[in-house]
């Protein structure tokens, strides 16, 4: 119970990110720390009066010291001691307001939005109560608010920082799996199986061949993106028939291994980016992949259907779910095809029905342009 609430106040962070390294933290604690000494400095006994004045400063130097390595619960004993000085006769509230600053300003950036946007409201009743029972100046609790609004959203905009750093590197990896998944289980997983199928004539080498190096390029493409200079698109542009044309090869990859299916295109004439033809590939390239790895080549025939315009793409596929004794499989290649669709603005559904197995990819207008 206690993980699965640690899970829902808590949001995750990046290790790399730079307030979630202990030096940076230790940086920071010391310079809040310095601060609050040098303001105390010649007032201390006024402050923190007799041994139990001592008590409260050792015990708010003590939070500080360990949100190093504990920031949220530190600061949240930090920002407990602000409040109960809030009430004390002395102005010891005011002058600990750096460790309370910087426990807003940890609470924001580690805590979900939720979490710590209740916890600030309950330090700005505690304040307003303050100003209420000390009949002091709305001017002041309004000076006080305003630097804790500050800082609060400092640490939600560096935690929103985070988290876009964060997307941006899933979306990297993720690309990288896709690139993994293309050249190792579906090229080479294409090439086992047509050294399966015992042809030996010239047109089983060449096809082995063309898949051989198409598996390299995609491992060019992973070396690209890991040293960051395959992210952006080119220039290169295709057209409609080069669609077409990439499908029929798949297909007659596919029947020359003993499947049989049906494909049927109803494509306008229009062009296609680089990228997108390249998702289209990806989609293409996964069905039949799918196919030759899954379905067992008595098992029925399947069908494929690519047809739309500049506007939008439908791709459907079907086949019989029979089962191949001799499957090859990852379990990762409709996953990553998802994302990658979600990505671009595009869908995919997938299922059973009945004895059918049925994918049903869409890429909405805008893309192909």
């Amino acid at each position: 119970m206690f993980d699965r609430f640690r899970h829902a106040v808590l949001r995750p962070t990046d290790a790399s990110f730079f307030l979630n390294q202990k030096r940076y933290r230790a940086i920071i604690c010391c310079i809040c720390i310095g601060i609050s000494l040098f303001e105390w400095s010649g007032i201390f006994d006024q402050l923190f009066p007799g041994t139990v004045g001592r008590l409260i400063a050792i015990e708010y130097l003590l939070p500080m010291v360990v949100m190093v390595f504990f920031p949220v619960p530190a600061g949240l004993v930090c920002m407990i001691t602000y409040c109960c000085l809030l009430f004390s006769p002395t102005y010891a509230a005011a002058n600990i307001c750096w460790g309370m600053l910087l426990s807003i300003f940890y609470i924001a950036f580690y805590l979900r939005r939720w979490a710590s946007g209740g916890v600030l409201c309950l330090l700005l009743i505690a304040e307003f109560l303050e100003m209420k029972l000390m009949e002091g100046s709305i001017d002041a609790f309004v000076g006080f608010a305003s630097e804790d609004l500050f800082v609060f959203c400092i640490g939600i905009l560096l935690a929103t920082t985070e988290r876009t750093a964060q997307a941006k590197q899933m979306e990297h990896n993720l690309r990288i799996a896709s690139h993994l998944h293309s050249a190792v289980t579906s090229e080479l997983s294409s090439i086992i199986l047509m050294a399966r199928s015992g042809s030996k004539d010239d047109g089983t080498l060449e096809r082995i061949e063309t898949v051989a190096r198409l598996s390299l390029a995609n491992m060019h493409s992973i070396i690209r993106t890991l040293s960051d200079t395959g992210n952006a698109d080119t220039d290169e542009s295709h057209k409609s028939p080069d669609i077409t044309a990439y499908a029929q090869a798949l297909n007659h990859d596919a029947q020359s291994m003993g499947f049989t299916g049906r494909l049927s295109i109803r494509l306008d004439s229009f062009p296609v980016s680089n990228s997108q033809f390249m998702l289209i590939q990806l989609c293409i390239k996964e069905l039949y992949a799918n196919i030759t790895r899954h379905m067992a080549k008595n098992g029925g025939e399947y069908s494929i259907t690519i047809s739309g315009s500049e506007n939008s793409i439908r791709i459907t596929e079907t086949n019989p779910s029979s089962g191949n004794p001799n499957e090859l499989t990852s379990g990762f290649g409709l996953s990553l095809l998802e994302h990658q669709l979600e990505v671009s603005g595009g869908a995919i559904r997938y299922g059973l029905s009945g004895n059918t197995w049925h994918v049903e990819v869409t890429i909405p207008s805008g893309l192909a342009h």
